[in-house]
């Protein structure tokens, strides 16, 4: 029997997926049910029509904006997720062109202080094992694999590589919700800032996440950069805790029926947010 040797992308993605499913992803062919991500920016078949509804599908009487900023959230984490997780843990880039990747809409279940609910998501494939890294990597000189100088110039290279997959998105989600390209570029940025550190703490070290994290979202020239986004640390009673902090409001109080913003929503005084996150720390710490 002939044993193939699992690509090195395929390796990290891999361990990457066993370590944590929220960022997951996978390597394989364009099946019945997938459809590239290039196909978004066509008409027909309408997915970016049929993702936009598929967002909000538990809020029906959701506004055309509300659909744009819960897709557009949606979409970046998942398209980002894996390409982070295998640069923070291997310093290895998946190829993010639209055309090389695969999407799938789907649900899951979560689980989180005893709660528990159902929530959409994106399964992400790659259409190939291409990726980038650095020249100390082990596939250094394979097929497939480009070099990269530095760390730097990697992060750099990823951080382009999505903003030229967003772009084309975000310019055909604001024409059909009316949800302005600046609001939405800022909504990719928390998610971003978000998933750095996310990352960080899958891998044991989240500050080596958040330091990333910031490099990556304050970026000069890149339309990611905004003011708000970043980090806020907040200590009670002996507890410190790390929060991001968002430059973009994600509409939510207005798909809810309360009506209720979120506890570090943009739109809330600074002096209220923090005192909301110190209020759900003082819960946490007195349990």
């Amino acid at each position: 029997m002939i044993l193939t040797k699992m690509p090195a992308l395929q390796e990290t993605l891999t361990r990457l997926g066993a370590l944590d499913h929220f960022l997951a992803a996978e390597i394989g062919p364009l099946e019945a049910g997938w459809f590239r991500a290039a196909d978004l920016l066509r008409s027909d078949p309408p997915h970016l029509d049929e993702g936009l509804a598929w967002s909000v599908r538990r809020y029906p009487k959701a506004e055309c904006r509300v659909r744009g900023s819960f897709f557009i959230g949606n979409y970046a984490w998942y398209l980002a997720a894996a390409a982070i997780g295998c640069y923070l843990t291997e310093r290895r880039v998946p190829d993010l062109a639209a055309e090389n990747i695969a999407l799938r809409y789907s649900t899951f279940t979560w689980r989180e202080e005893g709660e528990s609910g159902e929530a959409e998501r994106f399964e992400v494939r790659f259409l190939s094992p291409r990726f980038v890294a650095l020249p100390s990597d082990p596939a250094a000189g394979q097929p497939g694999v480009e070099i990269r100088a530095d760390e730097a110039d990697l992060r750099t290279w990823l951080r382009l590589r999505l903003e030229a997959h967003l772009a084309p998105l975000i310019q055909a989600i604001a024409h059909r919700t009316h949800l302005g390209q600046r609001a939405q570029w800022n909504l990719a940025a928390d998610t971003f800032a978000s998933l750095f550190q996310h990352a960080g703490a899958s891998l044991g070290d989240e500050a080596r996440g958040r330091e990333e994290g910031l490099a990556f979202v304050k970026a000069a020239g890149s339309p990611l950069r905004n003011p708000g986004t970043g980090y806020l640390t907040l200590e009670y009673q002996g507890h410190c805790e790390t929060f991001r902090t968002r430059g973009g409001c994600c509409l939510y109080y207005r798909a809810g029926e309360t009506g209720e913003k979120c506890a570090t929503c943009v739109l809330r005084p600074e002096a209220e947010r923090n005192q909301r996150l110190l209020d759900y720390m003082a819960r946490k710490y007195t349990l």
